[in-house]
């Protein structure tokens, strides 16, 4: 609609007639010098303000300069054209008339009369247009105040209009526009208006008695429709506003036709804006009308929550002593859920990323030398598995000299009482187990007949003959499973025993030392011997196989890294198109061996435990969290890295390289292994617009645990208008896991200057599954972005579940993520099945 611009006047002599008013100025001034004292308002003018025009003119008694034809005054940042001028040197007023351009610190302003006050800095107007990007406005009549506190620094701080027109549509026919009879405007802040109408070019489309527009993209209100088959029809309503300037709140209220009426607000400092882990309280209540449904449409029969479902989220950091950040500082991450499926249902992309959230509070105080943590888990949700540590303090020494030995130094000590809580569904699902093995001793006690199978105990195949052994009979005919009582108490043993609550108290403090070696010009040889001593301390044992009561579990590590580094460098090897700007090959074979001492103990209840995973273990104790879990090995791994460099931005930058190694047992602490796999680990990552990923895994020996895994990823973004993230996941033979072959794609195209297209997919091909699919459609209107979308999930054994959804984004104030699945994988790597 308009944009900024110099105005300035240039006066030829040869074709028309020009005055200066500022030569006129000075010598009144010299002349009424005789009669007024130094420091008279024409001193000032004259010093501080030009005035050109065609006609001048100047009235020493009234103190006003008026000028006509062109005029142009300039004082200071300020520039003002028009028709007809007149200044007041008494008052500071500016009266401008006819086609008036002010133009003050690259703000524009556009009237038919116009008032300025040179010391205020304030403006009056009559029929005036302007623009603060990105608003843009025109007003029948309107005024601005600079207020006290910014009048020095020449800002506006509020501009008032009535009868005004506004729109962010930077266009002379703006696609939509909005009428009300008074508008305030806050630059940097809000935009008010009463009586507000809202038109979609010249039609009306929306009426508010009251409106706030907040100049922040995250500010203001949003909507959201759309449609999904486990909400139904919806409608998300949010409304952000600033508490200060710290506090951002986002109201939300939102409409499911599926599950009824929802509503809450999230509350973020911004002081935390860099970090979205601290600075959080998200308030969030919902009367789910349907809550035994849930994705798939699956029936959660009597694991149904109640309808009143609600979610409290707290996540901050608070320096002490405060407020400025310092070394000491607390942390608290803290979630209350009304029951285990309420992120599954309103949060599912959190959901997804972190299905059970944490609650903990922490007290750390951090240094160069180490690390000090006083913290404590718990169980807030008890329809969560949790690990509980009431407290534990932990105290991390980082690598460090000794003196000038040589000798580096490092440690991890640990001192806690910890405790393994059992969910709800846990506790009741053992429980039904316990009195249904009760109920089968109860009937070999009385002497019927028993044909439940055992949990645990073994079974024994029967085929032809009637065999009768501790008061269980079973006739001829088809071969059965025989359960005897003696199984059937040990299952009982075994259940109590997994229910029995997991706790101790514990002392882990590991220290170990290092000595660095570099060999050879240049140190192209490093090694580097260590070895470390510590232990586990328990006390008050409960819960194992076994009573252990108090023992110890002793550790002690002898490890040795030695690596070499070869490179050679072609400097003239140069090609644009691939980001090259030199080439360097470095290579560097490696061996890191560790011997680990620490006998297991057998039946223990421990808390800090290994997890299934398909990656190699850490063989460097420090690195190695399963404390409970440490157990004798004797390992060493054996590679070669090899890395292509080239010189960016004045700095070394990775263009190619592959790490290949592989783990020998001389003792394996999990499986009977004498090599584990071959694994591959590659990146290629030549400009920004390519990136290639590749993580393999492939079986070089006959254990039993030997599989095949391979993980490709790859990014291409040839040009502006196109984008295609493709990989696969791919496992096979994995003893845990089951096998997968999972095919992911994202593309996003433009297909001109004013639509765009994107679609996902995510293809199981073990099974012939789509598991997941959904496409988008853009329509760019100037001003505003519309996206519409449809996605289908086909969750296994279960309905598919649908959806659709219309955003509308007006690009000066982008539209926020909100938790609906329309992107599946936002990191563009696939999950693994199993």
């Amino acid at each position: 609609m308009m944009a900024p611009q110099l105005i300035s006047s240039h006066i030829s002599s040869g074709i028309r007639k020009s005055i200066s008013l500022l030569c006129g100025l000075i010598l009144t001034t010299s002349i009424c010098q005789a009669q007024s004292s130094p420091g008279s308002v024409l001193g000032a003018l004259a010093k501080n303000v030009d005035i050109v025009g065609l006609e001048t003119n100047f009235d020493p008694e009234t103190g006003v300069a008026t000028a006509v034809g062109e005029v142009h005054i300039k004082y200071d940042n300020v520039e003002i054209s028009a028709g007809r001028a007149e200044y007041n040197s008494n008052t500071k007023d500016v009266i401008a008339h006819e086609n008036v351009l002010i133009i003050k610190d690259g703000q524009l302003y556009r009237g038919e009369t116009v008032t300025y006050n040179f010391e205020t800095q304030d403006l009056k107007a009559n029929d005036i247009r302007s623009g603060l990007p990105p608003v843009f406005y025109k007003t029948t009549d309107m005024k601005t105040n600079s207020g006290a506190m910014k009048a020095d620094s020449g800002e506006t701080s509020r501009i008032d209009g009535s009868g005004t027109y506004f729109t962010t549509h930077d266009s002379s026919h703006p696609n939509y526009h909005v009428t009300s009879k008074s508008l305030t405007i806050y630059p940097g802040d809000r935009v008010i208006m009463h009586d507000a109408k809202f038109y979609v070019g010249n039609l009306p489309v929306f009426w508010l008695p009251y409106f706030v527009q907040p100049l922040n993209h995250e500010l203001g209100y949003f909507f959201q429709p759309g449609y999904d088959s486990l909400w139904g029809a919806f409608l998300l309503n949010q409304y952000g506003v600033m508490y200060g300037d710290h506090t951002l709140a986002k109201y939300h209220l939102d409409i499911r036709s599926a599950r009824g009426l929802a509503g809450g607000v999230d509350l973020k400092s911004l002081r935390f804006a860099d970090n979205n882990n601290f600075g959080k309280l998200l308030l969030y209540y919902a009367y789910d009308t349907s809550p035994e449904t849930g994705t798939g449409g699956r029936d959660r029969k009597d694991l149904a929550p109640s309808k009143d479902r609600y979610r409290i989220s707290f996540q901050h950091r608070i320096y002490l002593p405060g407020p400025s950040e310092s070394t000491w500082y607390l942390d608290f991450d803290l979630n209350k859920l009304s029951d285990r499926f309420l992120l599954q249902d309103y949060y599912f992309a959190e959901f997804r990323a972190n299905p059970q959230p944490d609650n903990n509070i922490a007290l750390v105080k951090h240094s160069d030398g180490f690390v000090a943590m006083l913290w404590t888990r718990f169980q807030m949700n008890n329809f969560f598995h949790t690990d509980v540590r009431l407290p534990e303090l932990a105290i991390d020494f980082t690598r460090q000299p000794l003196w000038h030995s040589g000798v580096f130094y490092q440690s991890e000590n640990s001192l806690g009482f910890y405790k393994e809580k059992l969910s709800n569904a846990e506790v009741s699902l053992l429980q039904g187990k316990i009195n249904t093995q009760q109920n089968n001793l109860s009937g070999f006690n009385s002497g019927l007949t028993s044909t439940v199978l055992g949990t645990s105990g073994s079974t024994t195949e029967l085929a032809g003959t009637t065999f009768t052994s501790n008061n269980s009979s079973f006739q001829r005919g088809t071969p059965k499973l025989l359960t005897t009582r003696d199984q059937v108490q040990q299952d009982i043993a075994n259940l109590e025993t997994e229910l029995s609550e997991k706790k101790f108290a514990r002392l882990h403090s590991y220290h170990e030392f290092l000595y660095p070696m570099s060999f050879g010009d240049g140190n192209w040889f490093n090694v580097v011997p260590r070895f470390g001593v510590g232990a586990n301390f328990y006390n008050d044992v409960s819960g194992g196989q076994k009573d252990f009561g108090s023992t110890t579990k002793g550790i002690f590590q002898a490890g040795l890294d030695v690596s070499g580094k070869f490179s050679r460098t072609w400097d003239d090897v140069k090609n644009h198109a691939l980001g090259l700007d030199g080439l360097r090959h470095t290579i560097t074979p490696y061996v890191n061996y560790s011997y680990l001492n620490s006998d297991p103990l057998v039946g223990f209840p421990g808390i800090d435990r290994l997890n299934p995973s398909t990656r190699p273990r850490p063989i460097d104790v420090p690195l190695f969290t399963a404390v409970d879990d440490l157990n004798t090995w004797n390992i060493a791994r054996v590679g070669v890295r090899n890395d292509l460099q080239t010189k960016r931005d004045g700095t070394t930058y990775h263009w190619m390289g592959l790490n290949t190694y592989a783990d020998i047992f001389f003792q394996d602490p999990e499986f009977d292994r004498k090599v584990s796999n071959l694994y591959n680990d590659f990146y290629f990552r030549p400009v920004p617009w390519l990136s290639l990923n590749i993580d393999s895994q492939t079986p070089i020996g006959s254990s039993d645990y030997n599989f095949t895994e391979l993980n490709t990823s790859l990014s291409w973004m040839p040009n502006k208008s196109f984008s295609w993230t493709i990989g696969h996941n791919y496992l096979n033979k994995n003893p845990i896991f089951r096998d997968s072959s999972l095919i992911f794609s994202r593309i996003y195209t433009r297909l001109n200057e004013n639509w765009g297209f994107s679609m996902n997919h995510i293809y199981e091909a073990t099974d012939s599954t789509l598991q997941y699919q959904s496409y988008s459609i853009s329509r760019d209107l100037t001003s505003w972005v519309v996206s519409v979308g449809g996605l289908v999930r086909n969750n296994v054994n279960a309905q598919k579940d649908y959806g659709i959804i219309v955003n509308f984004t007006l690009k000066d104030f982008p539209q926020i993520s909100l938790p609906l699945d329309l992107d599946p994988n936002p990191t563009g790597r696939g999950g693994k099945g199993g």
